[in-house]
């Protein structure tokens, strides 16, 4: 599922150059040599195919790389609704489908093409930077003490530590980001159909700053994304990230909290804020392909110039357990400590 992808990684929007191109430079061959007529559902279908081998080549690089990395296993995950009607082979790719058509369109959004190209100058210019100074961020300590900026159990949708149990690894900024959502015991993430904002068990829950910090960045005008639980990206929103905050939470870390309600960010630019303080409500805004809280940490309070840095979170109740510090990942139902006898789990 391609929940909490903020904007396609800096290597996904290359592959997408990459298979358009050669999808222009094998259909006027075709016509150029011969004399069929090639049909538009062909065109179609040379591109999908031509990605799918740019991806899988991409993936299977990764996986060299590290070789004892583990994906998050997902497979037994409902799909909403409407899709999961279909199977969950056929009702995953076509969600999938959906989801890439809608994300691809955000190029014809001036608002979102200005975004796309200082995100994939600014990744450039952090893998540069990566490769002169060998620093990749996985070693670093966190040096404020980070809460889960939520109340009760809720569950790590995507992202991680590591190639694999990130969901956008070579996006630098992006690279350790967090998707956190609600669900029932079953991983269903909705009541009834999926197709309502209000059926999402996350939907409207309050989110929380995760440490002491000043506030240096709010977008609150985006609106929720249309046509909840049919795999549509937002093209049309003003901003990729939907309504957000950005936090200063201590020199060189700053927290981005995305796709909040419109209008119900209640902190401004320049407000100092309380570990546990209220900043917002968790939304659909933006590129969401359901309600949920996309949180990330990096070293610079602009989104597209940051380098990604991994989040130590302290006093966690994980899977069953309590841990002083630690990471957490996808897969994982995860709470603060000191909420684990007062609260349960919204179903």
């Amino acid at each position: 599922m391609s929940l909490g992808k903020i904007t396609p990684p800096n290597a996904r929007m290359k592959n997408i150059l990459i298979a358009l191109a050669l999808t222009f430079v094998v259909v006027t061959s075709i016509q150029l040599f011969s004399p069929l007529e090639v049909a538009g559902v062909v065109v179609v279908a040379i591109y999908l195919i031509l990605y799918a081998i740019l991806q899988w080549q991409h993936r299977f690089r990764k996986q060299r790389s590290f070789p004892h990395d583990t994906a998050p296993d997902r497979s037994s995950w409902p799909l909403s609704r409407p899709f999961r009607r279909l199977g969950p082979t056929f009702g995953g790719c076509l969600f999938l489908c959906v989801f890439w058509i809608t994300n691809i369109l955000s190029i014809f959004n001036p608002f979102q093409l200005v975004q796309i190209i200082r995100q994939m100058i600014g990744n450039a210019r952090l893998e540069k930077r990566e490769k002169r100074t060998g620093e990749s961020g996985v070693n670093y300590k966190t040096k404020s003490r980070y809460h889960l900026p939520v109340h009760g159990e809720w569950l790590v949708f995507n992202g991680g530590y590591s190639p694999k149990s990130s969901h956008s690894w070579e996006l630098l900024g992006q690279r350790f980001a967090l998707d956190l959502v609600k669900a029932d015991p079953t991983f269903c993430r909705h009541s009834g159909s999926g197709t309502r904002l209000e059926q999402y068990y996350c939907y409207r829950q309050d989110i929380l700053a995760a440490a002491d910090g000043r506030v240096v960045g709010v977008e609150n005008r985006v609106s929720d994304a249309p046509f909840v639980g049919w795999g549509f990206s937002d093209f049309t929103a003003r901003h990729f990230a939907g309504s957000h905050v950005i936090i200063q939470h201590a020199e060189g870390e700053f927290a981005l909290y995305a796709h909040l309600i419109k209008g119900s960010i209640c902190v401004r630019t320049g407000d100092q804020v309380k570990r546990g303080e209220r900043i917002g409500q968790c939304g659909h805004s933006g590129h969401s392909s359901e309600p949920h809280l996309h949180f990330h940490l990096q070293d610079s309070p602009s989104l597209f110039q940051g380098m990604g840095l991994p989040v130590t979170f302290c006093d966690l109740h994980v899977d069953g357990k309590n841990l002083a510090s630690g990471y957490i990942r996808a897969t994982q139902r995860v709470r603060n400590a000191s909420h684990v006898a007062t609260e349960a789990p919204k179903t």
